[in-house]
């Protein structure tokens, strides 16, 4: 590994930093110059507008390139000095002008902010031998969804691919996701997606995180992993179920069919019975639920329709059961009738229904 790889991997840049440190700017390239070891060496430094850093050291009295401290099998007390005064001007660099970040890659860190914003979900190091791996896990139990590490290239299955020997032997960020076996053959099919790195190949895919898996791809696979592993809702064919349905205000305005009665009819949803208690969650841009009813009657014959009777129990504001606070109960992706997870049907009875 590259000196500058070891200084700033897992480190983003500050632009707004830059300047005052001493860089210069020329419009495409940040630049930063110093020479050390009395003046024998100089240490250039260029960052890209993207944030890619390159850098060299200059044997000023050559005015070349000072190749020596590149090469592993070079030793010897002068190279040392000059690894030892370039790395403590990295270093520095780093300390002033960079902040550290969890993963490696750029899209990583993406990912790592969406799942925190979106779920709240918590990571751990789950092997003590392997710190450099990152768990991603479901909060309802514990499984983990997303693994991340890295690994060297040329342990990744990489089928008819070529490489070059220094292509194979680059450290690459991965994260492993559970899929749904029927869709395997067709996703290590794609660039960058290859079998499970060192888990079941029948459920488990590996992602090199290269930016080759577009950010919108690379969140739908991992937010389907969540679900996959996520425990499975409740559903009690003796007794009560609780239920979340959509309505979308556009297409049924429900707030003036309540302000009526509290009793309303609504098209029968998939195995609703009577009894159950369903939540009415409002789509964007409300995006939480503001009605608890109970089923009174269901499978309702109307024509070639089948109805169910709601009666309201209760109506709540738009703060008390939000999107948010649903996500970090489990429940995600509204988009039709489903069964509420364990821990919302917990919630829901000890907040809101007790």
């Amino acid at each position: 590994m590259a000196l500058e790889d070891v200084v700033f991997t897992k480190k983003r840049v500050c632009f707004d930093k830059l300047i005052s440190y001493g860089f210069s700017f020329d419009g495409e390239i940040y630049r930063y110059t110093e020479s050390f070891l009395e003046d024998s060496f100089e240490a250039r430094v260029s960052i890209s507008k993207d944030g890619d850093l390159s850098a060299c050291v200059i044997d000023l009295e050559l005015d070349e390139e000072y190749l020596a401290l590149r090469v592993e099998r070079v030793v010897g007390s002068f190279v040392g000095q000059v690894r030892e005064g370039y790395l403590e001007i990295l270093e520095r660099i780093a300390a002033t002008c960079f902040e550290t970040q969890p993963f490696s890659q750029e899209q990583t860190n993406r990912l790592a902010i969406y799942l925190t914003e979106n779920f709240g979900d918590q990571t751990d190091s789950p092997f003590a031998k392997f710190p450099s791996f990152t768990a991603f896990r479901h909060p309802d139990n514990q499984k983990w969804y997303g693994l991340v590490g890295t690994v060297e290239r040329s342990k990744l299955q990489l089928g008819e691919e070529e490489w070059s020997e220094e292509g194979l032997k680059e450290v690459v960020e991965i994260i492993n996701i559970k899929v749904s076996p029927n869709d395997i053959p067709s996703l290590i099919e794609k660039t960058s997606i290859y079998p499970a790195y060192h888990m079941s190949k029948k459920s488990w895919v590996t992602v090199v995180l290269d930016g080759n898996v577009s950010d919108q791809e690379l969140f739908e696979l991992v937010i389907n992993s969540r679900q996959l592993v996520a425990p499975k809702t409740v559903s009690n064919p003796n007794g009560t179920d609780y239920w979340i349905i959509p309505a979308n205000m556009k297409n049924y305005d429900i707030d003036k069919d309540f302000a009526v009665s509290s009793q309303v009819y609504w098209h029968q949803k998939k195995s609703l019975k009577k009894g159950d208690i369903v939540l009415i969650y409002i789509t964007a841009p409300t995006k939480a639920v503001r009605y608890i009813c109970e089923v009174l009657k269901d499978n309702i014959s109307d024509g070639d329709e089948k109805l169910m009777s709601i009666q309201l129990l209760k109506k709540l504001s738009d703060i008390e059961l939000s999107l948010d606070l649903l996500k970090e109960l489990g429940v995600t992706n509204i988009r039709g009738p489903r069964r509420l997870t364990a821990s919302a049907i917990s919630f829901i009875k000890k907040n809101i229904l007790s």
